[in-house]
């Protein structure tokens, strides 16, 4: 869809999306209410369509390049590159996922009760064991046909770089046979160049954030699909290293190079510290005492 907005929104414009922003809210807690008992079919379908409503009301688009890989409608591990809290209800808006938080995410005020509403997949941290439970709980969820969204960075980034990839969370998927399917995502303006409304680093609030959405004229969400990587009997640090290049290629085909760093470099990147980020299904990998390479 072209883009119409040449200047920022005025001010009433803004308030208003903002007041129909809160509505959107609201109405997310009355789904929650009934959302756990719902069969899988039609949790996907509510989930894919208040994302798109919500990016319909932060005015902004979607667009895809490329082709999804895979048949049928999940058990695959989704990864994909982090830039900002809107990720989560772009991919959801696309492909509906579940997602991983730290267990601290459930005493969230109404945020914590979304998640635990969502099905939201709850880890210790600080327990090892805790490690082994989630991996074995969320390879069977792949075996029963669930699809699990994973931002292996770690961290968000302003979108240049694409950092590296950690693995941890890649062993489910190797245990269960499922695909994975790396994704490259960007945010661009109406010239198709790399937007930064969006980007969600350092430390920026959740609310500053969503008012510099509101205040910004309409931006695309672009997500290119990348072959799909078979993970039986393989390598779990291999297919993170597979996975990383496809995004960064993925990058390339629609803007400009980005730039693949290290591990020791992405450990600089500034870490987002808002409530909506610990959504991100990486949160494990942040515990030095159980991330891997």
């Amino acid at each position: 869809m072209p883009f119409m907005d040449k200047h920022p929104p005025n001010i009433l414009t803004s308030l208003f999306r903002g007041g129909r922003l809160a509505l959107h809210l609201f109405y997310a807690a009355l789904l929650a209410i009934f959302y756990p008992y719902l069969n899988q079919t039609k949790r996907r379908r509510i989930l894919k369509t208040w994302s798109r409503q919500l990016l319909d009301i932060l005015n902004i688009g979607i667009r895809t390049e490329g082709q999804w890989t895979v048949r049928g409608e999940g058990g695959y591990l989704v990864v994909a590159n982090h830039v900002s809290w809107l990720d989560i209800f772009v991919l959801n808006a696309i492909y509906p996922s579940r997602f991983i938080a730290k267990a601290e995410v459930r005493n969230w005020p109404f945020i914590g009760w979304l998640c635990k509403r969502g099905n939201t997949i709850f880890i210790e941290r600080a327990m090892r064991r805790n490690a082994a439970s989630i991996n074995q709980r969320v390879s069977f969820l792949l075996k029963q046909g669930v699809c699990i969204g994973l931002f292996p960075e770690g961290t968000t980034t302003d979108g240049k770089q694409v950092g590296h990839f950690h693995s941890a969370l890649i062993q489910p998927a190797i245990d269960a046979g499922a695909m994975l399917c790396p994704i490259a995502l960007r945010y661009q303006d109406k010239n198709g160049k790399q937007d930064n409304a969006a980007a969600f680093t350092g430390d920026m609030t959740l609310f500053r954030s969503i008012w510099r959405i509101l205040r910004s004229p309409r931006f695309d969400a672009l997500l290119a699909f990348t072959p799909a990587l078979a993970t039986a009997g393989e390598n779990r640090r291999v297919l993170a290293r597979a996975a990383q290049q496809a995004v960064s290629q993925g990058l390339q085909s629609v803007g400009s190079p980005p730039q693949i760093v290290t591990q020791r470099e992405a450990s600089a990147f500034p870490q987002t510290q808002t409530m909506l980020s610990s959504q991100s299904a990486y949160a494990l990998l942040l515990n030095p005492n159980l991330a891997d390479d």
